[in-house]
């Protein structure tokens, strides 16, 4: 929860600082801030499709391990 929050929140005071830098700036700047966003939510569904869950995987169990040998 805490490695959680440590992300969270400087990437909210990131997101607010570019977003009251392109309140200054004007519409140029909402449209740079427009443009980023659009690219970051584009490579977070890149990286989303390497994976994707089919029918086939949906309910992939993990592999049993191997019986430990029990020594008496």
């Amino acid at each position: 929860m805490a490695v959680g929050w440590l992300l969270t929140l400087p990437a909210a005071a990131l997101v607010g600082a570019l977003a009251a830098w392109a309140a200054i700036t004007g519409p140029v700047g909402t449209l740079i801030v427009a443009v980023v966003l659009v690219g970051i939510s584009g490579g977070i569904y890149a990286v989303s499709r390497r994976r994707p869950v089919t029918p086939d995987n949906v309910n992939e169990t993990p592999a049993a391990p191997p019986p430990a040998n029990l020594v008496a």
